[in-house]
């Protein structure tokens, strides 16, 4: 590529691109001299060079079209995007630079929205130029003629993209023309974060969760022409209601007016603000909302647990092709089934059917040994779907489908196992409530434990009943010792009789 030199003079002419290689005020970056003088040299070949950077603050270094800015002039490069260089035709032919009548139109071209073309224009093949490197550099070369500038693809964290500008190739500038251009777009960076409230003694499948979603509104170039926040729930989970709790801004209720809550629709909530929300956030002076955290709790109960990982993330949209990605968060659940037997037996005999519980959270839940767990009598049993008490089967099982054991966001972070308390509440006839009604249990993240290490079985004794006249050993010795004494008497009695026969002979 053929470079060119020349000295520094006052800007001759100004184009649309011209409104996107600088930020307005500051000092101004170390700049190379216009490419040349006089004619176009039409012989030549050009390039575009995009530093690509976060907005900057105030007062900042100015960037120029003519050459790369100086070390630290610029700070936050962006790495990532891409823009895509289309060459404007008229009648289907590229604009021809050679005809001074195009020159005098340029000055009233205006890039079409979301990279369309411009009224009274059709757009050619585009030429991609490479993504942007580390420090937010790329370049593209090009022949000479005018052009569209889009930028076609950037990171999810970027929620401010560059609007489309118009590049001629060579550029006017101080007096002479510069074939190898620098472009200075910026962006606006956001990030969305997602978080699950604690959950609370409300631990059975049917419970509600709160997603809070916290997104600093970023610094925009451009006027907000959408702001949309949605959640697509996992299938476990049910919208409450609209699907949003509340919405605010630095803490304090946003005017409803501001937004809408759309329908449901596949299991998606989406919060969009209104036309009175944009004008809320494009009021004067600009960016005069930037900087406030935005915060929408989205609400919803769990109605299976599958697996027993449940995820989900949030979105943000201020462009209809293109969303910022949240964080996932993941609630963990498990389910528990416990055997139920006679006191003694083992195996599948003495299992017992009709046994009630309830089912309680523990006082610590994350104990390393739940036998010990201590029921939360205070908080009440806890309702697992519609069920509050919970009775074992013919085989003797006592099922609890459905416990929350852990989250990504609240301690225990993640944890495997949660304690919770059983409680019997009715024993299965003919046996007695155990002296301590209250069992310490573990449930296990993606799971459904069955009296293992963990779970012990828990077992009832019979009643006592009146005993029946003694039958046995030593019943049969006082028999015996009995029917002797009454064979003795017996003979006493003959003997007697025979010696009174024998006197009165």
């Amino acid at each position: 590529m053929k470079k060119h030199t020349s000295s520094r003079i006052a800007a001759a002419l100004g184009v649309v691109a011209l409104s996107v290689v600088a930020i307005a005020g500051g000092t101004t970056a170390a700049v190379a001299a216009p490419a040349g003088y006089g004619n176009i040299d039409f012989s030549e070949t050009g390039s575009l060079t995009v530093h690509k950077y976060l907005h900057q603050a105030a007062g900042g270094s100015t960037g120029d079209i003519s050459a790369a800015p100086a070390p630290g002039d610029f700070t936050d490069p962006v790495e990532g995007v891409v823009f895509t260089v289309y060459p404007l035709l008229k009648n289907a032919a590229p604009l021809d630079l050679t005809v001074p009548a195009t020159w005098d139109s340029l000055n009233s071209i205006v890039p079409g929205a979301a990279c369309a073309a411009p009224a009274g224009y059709t757009r050619g093949t585009g030429i991609p130029m490479p993504a942007t490197d580390a420090d937010g550099l790329s370049t593209q070369s090009l022949a000479l003629g005018v052009y569209q500038v889009c930028e076609t693809f950037a990171p999810s964290n970027i929620v401010d993209r560059a609007l489309p500008f118009i590049l001629t190739v060579p550029m006017p500038h101080a007096n002479g023309w510069v074939y190898d251009v620098h472009a200075y777009p910026k962006n606006g960076e956001g990030e969305l974060v997602k978080s699950v409230t604690a959950q609370g003694s409300d631990t059975g499948m049917g419970a509600t969760l709160d997603f809070p979603v916290t997104m600093t509104i970023p610094t925009q170039a451009n006027p907000w022409t959408m702001f949309a926040i949605s959640d697509l729930f996992d299938t476990r989970l049910a919208p409450v209601g609209t699907g949003v709790a509340s919405v605010k801004v630095d803490g304090v209720a946003l005017d409803a007016g501001y937004y809408t809550v759309s329908p449901v629709v596949g299991n998606k909530v989406t919060l969009s603000f209104t036309a009175a929300g944009l004008t809320w956030l494009n009021a004067t002076p600009a960016n005069s909302q930037a900087g406030k955290v935005i915060e929408v709790v989205f609400q919803a109960k769990v109605i299976a647990i599958g697996n027993g990982a449940i995820q989900n993330d949030a979105k943000f949209q201020n462009d209809p092709s293109s969303e910022l990605t949240s964080n996932t968060v993941t609630t963990n659940w498990g389910s528990v089934e416990i055997l139920k037997r006679a006191s003694g037996t083992t195996g599948t005999t003495g299992r017992l059917q009709g046994a009630v519980f309830e089912v309680y959270n523990a006082v610590a839940p994350y104990a390393t040994d739940c036998t010990k767990a201590v029921a939360d009598v205070a908080a009440g049993p806890i309702t697992i779907g519609a069920a509050s008490t919970f009775t074992s089967t013919s085989a003797g099982v006592i099922a609890i489908p459905g416990l929350f054991v852990s989250d990504s966001v609240n301690p225990a972070v993640n944890a495997a196992k949660r304690c919770y308390v059983l409680k019997e509440t009715a024993a299965p006839a003919g046996y007695v409530l155990p002296a301590a009604p209250y069992t310490g249990i573990s449930v296990k993240a993606g799971q459904t434990v069955v009296a293992d290490a963990f779970n012990a079985d828990v077992t009832n004794t019979q009643q006592e009943v009146p005993e029946l006249p003694l039958t046995g050993a030593n019943g049969q010795l006082l028999l015996l010792s009995a029917g002797g004494a009454a064979a003795l008497i017996a003979v006493g009695l003959v003997l007697v009789n025979r010696r009174r026969a024998r006197v009165n002979d």
